[in-house]
């Protein structure tokens, strides 16, 4: 890896000498590991956003914008989710055979995968290639105790992988060695994240996936830098931009290494509104009492936002580099060796694995399709959360595609291979599941899921508030505001919504302050509607009831494709391009002034919620909070780079 990225290693050995971390292919994580942990231990507490607002990073122009928005209010967690051991705790099997904690750490590489849990063993050699997570990971693990890494990666405490796990538990670890197994350490290469703003609302802590409050969606139309979504799939690297490195390179062009002062002068600097969608947004709908989803994040609802990309187009990068991107974008030149366009970033994993994704080439090379190197958003320098110094921007496609720290541009005749390319992001058909089907990869008919480029046509009411009391003394009606966007460029031609539950409809007024051209409708479109109450809810109203709605929308696009009502049609296990319409849940007061607007009495420890506005499943910050013995503060120690925005 390039120098202008600071590496912290993970893995850290037991300080008492009990480390579990046996194994060939550990020692280098367990060595190199200790320094990471150690020195994080002793950079101390960092307060929270409001009272670190005034830090600046050594880098100019990155300093954290102060808070905009009042941070949420503080809600109770749900009894049954917060602080529930059950989840997580195998049962007892008096009928499987004890087995030492040596003969574990012996199954170690890709022949033999065994792993120990609160004294249960497991043999997981045939998850090898299925893991969400990559092989990598999984190897370093092997022949371990799992919790170190789960108090990491708390997502695993959800509830639903542990269960999972007791189908292929095959032994027993004595009583001493369970003891001994649960000391092993873990490094935290996550201390140098930044720290985010409180509306920026954590799906994961670490990796950071946080969602922006939707209700504040539509405040703006460009999303503040600090409430846009982000999704991180690894830790975020900091990048000396002095030192950063573009490296193109791959199938006819010549090897090109540009510097961000390069690409700031020997290119036509293009800017691009355009809106930003993860591929597995509103995936916390999904999982529920018949189906469970098996990767992370598990987005709620809000992992949608919009911003002004500024940078150089791909396309007049890969022409110095040689590319007639001309003749390929008129359909005049077709290489068989052409056809995708390969990213990989400066973020790695444990292992040193890069996050890497791919976009057709022709999307790269295409004049209308907007596709670039950004450097800027919003008019600034990209935060670090965002990609910071250049990111991949490919307008209408998945978040995914979208490679943020840009290390390596790649021509290619194939797609990515990395596991976020070829397996996390694919749209299964709904008879296909985790447990029997994905697990054991490759799954059967992979031809049949395809992975996620352009993204279908969705929309949200945002406001009222979900879960929310309306103020309605003297009124007789209520406005309804959301935002709507389809992938493609796709233009939103209208939004319906509904304040019964979709039984009857009318079309909202629609926002879009930016003009954008015919399949290049990149940003999504605000929309609003006024309407008046029928008049049995306003009879009940004037009698000082409090009236229960359920208001929903759903956006058509330019192809008249319409979000379809409910998720069963298309539930795939992945948790991918979700669009069924979105219901509100919301209670008219009669006795509250018209506009006062607070949230009910229902206990909900996460602004956002799921469709329905109930959590079907015990979320607990999706596993964050749900364990007793993994109760710690995610940012209980921090390294001086968290400053930086």
């Amino acid at each position: 890896r390039s120098a202008a990225v600071r590496a912290f290693s993970t893995v850290a050995p037991n300080t008492g000498g009990e480390s579990t971390f046996k194994g060939k292919h550990n020692s280098a994580f367990a060595t190199l590991g200790a320094a990471a942990l150690f020195g994080a231990a002793a950079a101390g507490t960092m307060t929270a956003l409001e009272e670190e607002s005034t830090y600046e990073s050594d880098y100019k122009g990155q300093a954290r914008p102060k808070q905009k928005y009042p941070s949420p209010e503080h809600n109770p967690l749900h009894a049954k989710d917060s602080h529930n051991s059950e989840y997580n705790t195998p049962p007892p099997r008096p009928d499987l055979p004890t087995i030492s904690i040596d003969d574990v750490a012996e199954h170690c590489d890709e022949a033999s995968l065994w792993y120990t849990f609160r004294g249960a063993v497991y043999d997981l050699t045939f998850f090898y290639h299925g893991h969400p997570g990559g092989e990598p990971r999984l190897l370093m693990a092997a022949g371990q105790d799992l919790e170190p890494y789960w108090e990491v990666y708390r997502q695993h405490f959800r509830g639903h992988v542990v269960p999972w796990m007791e189908k292929y538990r095959i032994g027993n670890l004595s009583p001493e060695d369970a003891e001994k197994a649960k000391k092993g350490q873990f490094g935290d290469m996550f201390e140098t994240d930044p720290i985010r703003d409180p509306n920026n609302l954590p799906c994961t802590v670490k990796p950071w996936c946080g969602e922006p409050r939707i209700d504040l969606l539509t405040k703006d139309y460009i999303t503040p830098n600090e409430l846009f979504y982000v999704r991180n799939h690894l830790a975020v690297p900091d990048i000396d931009p002095a030192e950063y490195v573009l490296i193109v390179k791959g199938k006819g062009i010549k090897k090109h290494k540009f510097t961000l002062e390069d690409l700031k002068t020997k290119f036509p600097k293009f800017e691009v509104t355009t809106t930003l969608q993860c591929a597995g947004n509103r995936r916390e709908d999904m999982h529920d009492d018949d189906h469970k989803i098996f990767i992370a994040p598990h987005w709620v609802v809000g992992a949608m936002s919009t911003a002004k990309w500024g940078g150089v187009r791909m396309r007049d990068v890969l022409k110095h580099c040689g590319m007639d991107v001309d003749a390929m974008a008129l359909g005049e030149s077709t290489p068989d060796n052409i056809k995708h366009l390969q990213f990989e970033g400066y973020d790695t994993d444990e292992t040193g694995l890069c996050y890497g994704g791919s976009i057709p080439i022709d999307k790269a090379v295409d004049g209308l399709g907007d596709a670039i190197f950004a450097f800027e958003m919003n008019d600034k320098p990209l935060p670090r959360d965002h990609g910071f110094p250049v990111r991949a921007i490919a307008p209408g496609h998945a978040g995914a595609r979208q490679c943020k720290w840009l290390h390596k541009v790649i021509v290619s005749d194939r797609d990515s291979q990395k596991s976020w390319q070829q397996k996390s992001y694919r749209g299964f058909a709904p008879d296909i599941n985790f447990e029997e089907d994905l697990s054991h990869w490759p799954p059967p008919r992979l031809d049949q899921a395809p992975i996620v480029q352009e993204m279908p046509v969705q929309s949200l009411v945002c406001n009222p508030p979900q879960n929310s009391l309306v103020g309605m003394k003297d009124a007789t009606d209520i406005t309804v505001k959301g935002v709507a966007w389809s992938g493609g460029g796709r233009k939103v031609e209208r939004v319906d919504v509904s304040i019964d539950g979709g039984k009857t409809w009318t079309a909202a007024e629609l926002y879009k302050p930016i003009e954008q051209r015919r399949n290049r409708h990149w940003a999504w479109t605000h929309f609003n509607k006024t309407l008046v109450l029928p008049e049995e809810i306003r009879k009940r109203l004037a009698r000082g009831e409090q009236v229960k709605l359920d208001i929903t929308s759903k956006a058509m696009n330019s192809d008249f494709n319409v979000q379809p009502e409910r998720m069963e049609p298309y539930w795939n296990a992945r948790g991918v391009c979700i669009n069924h319409w979105y219901h509100v849940k919301t209670i008219l007061d009669p006795n509250r002034q018209k506009e006062d607007i607070q949230h009910d009495s229902t206990e909900n420890e996460f602004s956002n919620t799921p469709s329905g506005g109930k959590f079907t499943q015990p979320w607990g910050q999706h596993g964050w909070t749900i364990d007793p013995e993994h109760q710690s503060d995610p940012k209980a120690h921090v390294e001086p780079e968290s400053a930086h925005f």
